[in-house]
Protein backbone atom coordinates (compact mmCIF):
# COMPACT_ATOMS: atom_id res chain seq x y z
CA UNK A 1 0.00 0.00 0.00
CA UNK A 2 1.52 3.46 -0.80
CA UNK A 3 2.20 5.85 1.44
CA UNK A 4 0.03 8.41 0.33
CA UNK A 5 -3.27 7.62 -2.49
CA UNK A 6 -7.05 8.93 -2.69
CA UNK A 7 -10.34 7.83 -2.45
CA UNK A 8 -13.55 9.55 -3.20
CA UNK A 9 -17.04 10.44 -1.21
CA UNK A 10 -20.29 9.03 -2.93
CA UNK A 11 -20.48 12.78 -3.93
CA UNK A 12 -16.97 12.17 -6.37
CA UNK A 13 -14.95 14.46 -3.99
CA UNK A 14 -11.13 13.60 -3.82
CA UNK A 15 -10.04 12.67 -0.60
CA UNK A 16 -6.32 11.86 1.24
CA UNK A 17 -5.26 9.18 2.18
CA UNK A 18 -2.22 8.73 4.50
CA UNK A 19 -0.64 5.25 5.69
CA UNK A 20 0.74 5.92 9.41
CA UNK A 21 2.08 2.76 10.07
CA UNK A 22 1.71 -1.39 9.18
CA UNK A 23 1.15 -4.08 11.77
CA UNK A 24 0.96 -8.06 11.27
CA UNK A 25 -2.92 -7.31 10.70
CA UNK A 26 -3.23 -4.33 8.66
CA UNK A 27 -2.57 -0.95 8.09
CA UNK A 28 -3.07 2.58 10.34
CA UNK A 29 -4.19 5.15 7.95
CA UNK A 30 -5.23 9.37 8.78
CA UNK A 31 -7.68 9.79 6.03
CA UNK A 32 -8.88 13.69 5.22
CA UNK A 33 -11.46 15.40 3.78
CA UNK A 34 -11.17 18.71 1.75
CA UNK A 35 -14.25 19.77 4.21
CA UNK A 36 -11.83 19.86 7.44
CA UNK A 37 -12.64 16.41 8.63
CA UNK A 38 -10.36 13.96 9.55
CA UNK A 39 -10.25 9.82 10.72
CA UNK A 40 -7.83 7.58 12.19
CA UNK A 41 -8.20 4.06 11.43
CA UNK A 42 -7.21 0.71 11.38
CA UNK A 43 -7.85 -1.33 8.48
CA UNK A 44 -7.39 -4.97 8.73
CA UNK A 45 -5.82 -7.30 5.83
CA UNK A 46 -9.31 -8.75 5.74
CA UNK A 47 -11.12 -5.06 5.31
CA UNK A 48 -12.16 -4.46 8.85
CA UNK A 49 -11.47 -0.96 9.60
CA UNK A 50 -12.00 0.34 12.96
CA UNK A 51 -12.11 3.94 13.49
CA UNK A 52 -9.44 5.41 16.28
CA UNK A 53 -10.12 9.04 16.39
CA UNK A 54 -12.21 11.89 14.72
CA UNK A 55 -11.57 15.34 14.42
CA UNK A 56 -12.70 18.69 12.81
CA UNK A 57 -10.77 21.51 11.09
CA UNK A 58 -7.45 19.79 13.47
CA UNK A 59 -9.46 19.43 16.57
CA UNK A 60 -10.78 16.16 18.33
CA UNK A 61 -14.24 15.82 17.56
CA UNK A 62 -16.84 13.24 17.77
CA UNK A 63 -18.26 13.58 14.27
CA UNK A 64 -19.97 9.79 12.14
CA UNK A 65 -18.09 7.70 10.27
CA UNK A 66 -19.86 8.02 6.38
CA UNK A 67 -20.79 4.55 4.57
CA UNK A 68 -18.07 6.21 1.67
CA UNK A 69 -15.19 5.64 4.02
CA UNK A 70 -15.44 2.04 5.42
CA UNK A 71 -16.62 1.04 2.01
CA UNK A 72 -13.64 2.12 0.38
CA UNK A 73 -10.88 1.39 2.73
CA UNK A 74 -12.15 -1.65 2.54
CA UNK A 75 -11.83 -2.18 -0.72
CA UNK A 76 -8.43 -0.91 -0.13
CA UNK A 77 -7.30 -3.58 1.88
CA UNK A 78 -8.07 -6.56 -0.18
CA UNK A 79 -5.68 -7.98 -2.08
CA UNK A 80 -5.89 -7.16 -6.13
Amino acid sequence: MPQKMSIRDYAGEEVEVRRQGQSEDGHRLKVTHPDGRRWICEVSLDGAVEVESTYRDGQLADIETPDWLTDELAMLARPA
